[in-house]
């Protein structure tokens, strides 16, 4: 054996060799090769000119920012928020079906302008867009001033009744925010209720509770949130954000939470009157395990999964930090039981943080009797004032993340569950910061770890667009994508993709097997027998360049005013 510094010598002068300019060619750059001592497998990629056939694209002329999308599946369209207008899409090839111009009067504009507002930033960018009943509730930004409206939601231009949108939609169009409507017609919104942005709410309207709010201007109960997201789950209405850490002593942190509230809860008598007296929030942990932990700190989306009460998560890190990405899954039980656990309590600025134990485990939303005041819940006033962080932290479901990755940040998830041969995969939907789509098989077991399936292009590498809306749609295995300029709708199988029996099954995927009575890859539905139906997923996909072209579609032309374009050109090669 050599002296070390001349065998490490002998091994950086190696990988320079295998990285020489010129050994590769195609976009993706220098590929190191296995036998290598440095070597590292790249991830399999669906370039921009293979996946555009199978892509959908709708278009307005003069229209951005498509980032609020939501169904409306009676009806099997798409409903679409973009700057200034809304629209209704078919789901079947995103023709359009109505347009609805919904922009600031000149009077709104002017007072925005006069305010030290750009012309960009004094638009209305729709914010909030739900679905309730036969009706689509929709609030834009409206130059700094906010306003919803209630319209038909079959006919968009059908408005029943308009109302402020403070404390229901940011004035920002920058700000993060997030709203639901329950099925008692209660609006639960977590926005910022003012135009500096410094009084940032969790706030209940509408329906037949009393509103309410989280305190004004106290960090203890939000320091600079970031929300993300909220689910009406049984007796709670849980949101999802990530705020300054004010139990963190060292400098400033940022953490992910779970906050919930009562939706029976209708505040406090004297102490705190029109204030939440039920909110309550835990921090959520997704770190890569070690002697020192590398935390991901920052949540950027969620995906909540009803049916088995899970809940993903993707985390990054801190924007002026090495960018890293991790994807953790936490059950809703594990998230109930930090609930009833103890408090985080600090008696004053000076004291330090230190548990103090729980009155109320198990609390469920029960009420009592105050005789004319009913249903005040059985949490004490006091305390509802004094505890609101939980001490003990949420931990995900396995200890190492599903997925990690570092230089990208991801910003939006969407989980589909697939049934496979032999048993259930979950297919979770991983948006980049730099306009693409990671396709990721939840691990099996830990000794397979995690699989990155595929990487989509939707766009030419020097024309990506940022990803604004991900969403994904089960019953018809399709994705739908919001852009700045565009919506898009991805098909999520896509197994006439592989040509022979060693694309289809070494492609992993756990949508496709191949049919040995047809000959083809196909999905579990389109198999003529199950037992003729092979699939093997044990491992990551190989490398195969034996594919075959999507069928070709063909659409209706549409008027001058929107476009909708769906690209006919074939694919010739992919890398899977």
């Amino acid at each position: 054996m050599g002296h070390p510094l001349t065998q490490h010598a002998l091994l950086l002068l190696q990988c320079m060799l295998v990285l020489r300019p010129g050994g590769v060619a195609g976009r993706r750059g220098p590929v190191l090769l296995p036998e290598s001592p440095c070597y590292k497998a790249e991830h399999p990629l669906v370039p921009h000119s293979e996946m555009e056939p199978w892509i959908f694209r709708f278009k307005a002329e003069g229209t951005v920012d498509f980032s609020q999308l939501t169904f409306d599946p009676g009806q099997n369209e798409l409903i679409v928020g973009a700057r200034n207008h809304l629209f209704r899409l078919s789901l079947e090839d995103l023709t359009l079906i109505q347009g609805a111009e919904w922009r600031c009067d000149e009077f709104t504009k002017g007072a925005c302008f006069s305010r030290g507002k750009s012309e960009e930033e004094c638009q209305n960018y729709i914010r909030v867009l739900l679905v309730n009943g036969n009706r689509l509730f929709t609030c834009g930004t409206n130059a700094f001033t906010p306003i919803c409206t209630n319209r038909t939601l079959t006919n968009l231009t059908e408005i029943h009744d308009q109302i402020s949108g403070m404390a229901r939609c940011p004035y920002n169009p920058r700000h993060n925010s997030t709203a639901l409507i329950t099925s008692g017609g209660e609006l639960y919104a977590a926005t910022a209720m003012d135009f500096s942005g410094r009084d940032p709410a969790i706030y209940r309207s509408l329906g037949g509770m009393p509103p309410l709010r989280t305190a004004q201007y106290n960090s203890k109960w939000l320091n600079e949130p970031n929300f993300v997201s909220s689910y009406d789950i049984g007796n709670f209405t849980y949101f999802f954000f990530r705020e300054n850490a004010v139990e963190h002593d060292c400098g400033r942190t940022v953490f992910s939470r779970a906050g919930r509230v009562c939706k029976n809860d209708i505040g406090g008598r004297f102490l705190l009157e029109d204030t939440w007296t039920t909110f309550m929030k835990a921090r959520l942990n997704c770190s890569r395990p070690g002697e020192i932990p590398f935390n991901y700190n920052e949540l950027q989306g969620t995906f909540y999964l009803p049916e088995l009460e899970m809940l993903y998560g993707i985390f990054t890190t801190n924007v002026n930090s090495i960018a890293a990405s991790a994807v953790c899954a936490f059950n809703l039980s594990a998230i109930t039981q930090v609930f009833s656990g103890p408090f985080k309590f600090q008696e004053n600025s000076r004291s330090a943080w230190l548990p103090f134990p729980n009155p109320n485990p198990d609390f469920q939303c029960g009420t009592i009797d105050y005789g004319s005041y009913v249903n005040l819940t059985e949490r004490n006033l006091q305390d509802a004032q004094k505890f609101l962080l939980m001490h003990e932290v949420v931990q995900p479901v396995v200890p190492v993340p599903y997925f990690m990755e570092d230089n990208v940040r991801f910003t939006h998830v969407a989980v589909d569950v697939v049934q496979g041969k032999d048993q259930l995969f979950h297919i979770i939907y991983l948006a980049t910061d730099y306009g693409t789509i990671r396709k990721v098989l939840s691990p099996l077991n830990q000794s397979m770890g995690n699989c990155l399936l595929e990487e989509i292009e939707l766009f030419p590498p020097r024309k990506r667009q940022h990803i604004r809306s991900l969403l994904i749609l089960h019953s018809r295995s399709e994705l739908y994508v919001g852009v700045r300029d565009q919506v898009l709708k991805i098909p999520l199988k896509r197994c006439d993709y592989h040509k022979t029996r060693e694309a289809c099954v070494g492609a992993r995927d756990p949508y496709c097997g191949w049919d040995l009575v047809l000959k083809k890859c196909t999905t579990l539905e389109e198999s003529v027998r199950m037992s003729q139906w092979e699939q093997s997923i044990t491992k990551c996909p190989v490398s195969t360049a034996e594919h075959t072209p999507p069928p070709t579609h063909t659409h209706t032309p549409l008027a001058l005013y929107l476009t909708h374009t769906h690209t006919h050109t074939h694919a010739q090669t992919c890398t899977c």
